[in-house]
């Protein structure tokens, strides 16, 4: 390993094709840019190469505030996004805690970057993916540090971006199941596959676990109810998950719904993990996306198996 990890901003302008000048966000880009994402950066042996664990800022309004239809006003206002996607920001923060002692210990064969991306949702149409993307494609990838000062990688490969999109449902038409949804090609379908044997591994340890005396006999995890008088949950069995790999033409991929399409489309290898998405659901952009439509057991199994997958890709020596 060489150099330390540090957190660094990746700083670009809002392009549009069209003017917006009620909004503040884009009006403040017009003299300067005044967009970011924000990126960990954690350093390994190669540093010619970087493996990318990236979640989103939502910025879709809730439905049930602004439509009229529903009973809204028109105030856009952001859902607080328990789910979508504080769930996955919740993985790269677990992550991080993970990734630097492999950085420390020089067992990281290259970079990870763990990305923030902003604008996801309209009116920002995956604003922070699609400058990211057209840097890595460009060349001119370039990123500032707190001190001002400009890091230039853009001579690093990004050998694989994994993208965390809502993982805390789980749906009830399909208990324990989540989506690994590879991008065009085959190194997007050889990263769904390290996820696919990383979901194995979780299950092998989880099965493992639960024959221990005080568990064996222990059942699903139990939601527990706010009140004055909290207690601790009763002890419960870790939960293995039934991870679907959904190729790109697969109907149920939610791949092109995600930043994860545009990797894709630019040709830089990317797996999408996210729950088995239902976009009718309660609780997706609007005022239910709160801790009550999230289960913790399902989200902490499918973000270490995120984890796993990423550490896995970034330790090998070839991907």
């Amino acid at each position: 390993m060489t150099g330390q990890a540090e957190v660094v901003d990746h700083v670009f302008r809002w392009e549009t094709d069209f003017d917006f000048p009620w909004m503040e966000g884009w009006e403040r880009n017009r003299d300067a840019p005044h967009e970011r994402n924000v990126v960990l950066v954690i350093p390994g042996r190669d540093r010619r190469q970087a493996v990318v664990m990236a979640d989103h800022y939502d910025t879709a309004y809730m439905e049930d505030v602004y439509e009229p239809s529903s009973g809204g006003d028109e105030l856009r206002a952001p859902a607080c996004g328990a789910d979508d996607n504080h769930s996955a920001t919740s993985a790269l923060l677990l992550a991080a805690e993970q990734l630097l002692p492999l950085s420390r210990g020089g067992r990281l064969a290259r970079d990870v970057w763990l990305v923030h991306l902003t604008g996801e949702e309209f009116p920002g149409d995956c604003l922070g993916a699609r400058a990211l993307g057209q840097a890595l494609v460009e060349g001119t990838l370039r990123f500032t540090a707190e001190d001002g000062r400009p890091r230039d990688v853009s001579g690093v490969q990004v050998m694989g971006v994994f993208v965390l999109d809502m993982i805390g449902h789980n749906a009830d038409r399909a208990r324990d199941v989540f989506q690994i949804a590879p991008g065009e090609g085959c190194a997007s379908a050889r990263l769904a596959r390290r996820a696919h044997l990383a979901n194995l591994r979780w299950n092998r340890l989880a099965a493992e676990l639960n024959r221990a005396e005080d568990r064996r006999h222990a059942g699903r995890a139990l939601r527990m109810k706010n009140g004055p008088a909290l207690s601790p949950p009763p002890l419960f069995s870790h939960l293995p998950l039934h991870g679907e790999i959904r190729v790109e033409w697969e109907p149920r991929s939610a791949l092109f719904n995600t930043d994860g399409q545009i990797f894709s489309d630019v040709g830089v290898p990317v797996v999408l993990f996210m729950e088995n998405y239902d976009i009718n659901r309660k609780g997706y952009h609007d005022t239910h996306d709160t801790m009550e439509n999230i289960d913790l057991d399902y989200c902490a199994g499918l973000t270490a198996i995120a984890i796993e997958t990423v550490a896995d890709a970034a330790c090998a020596a070839e991907i």
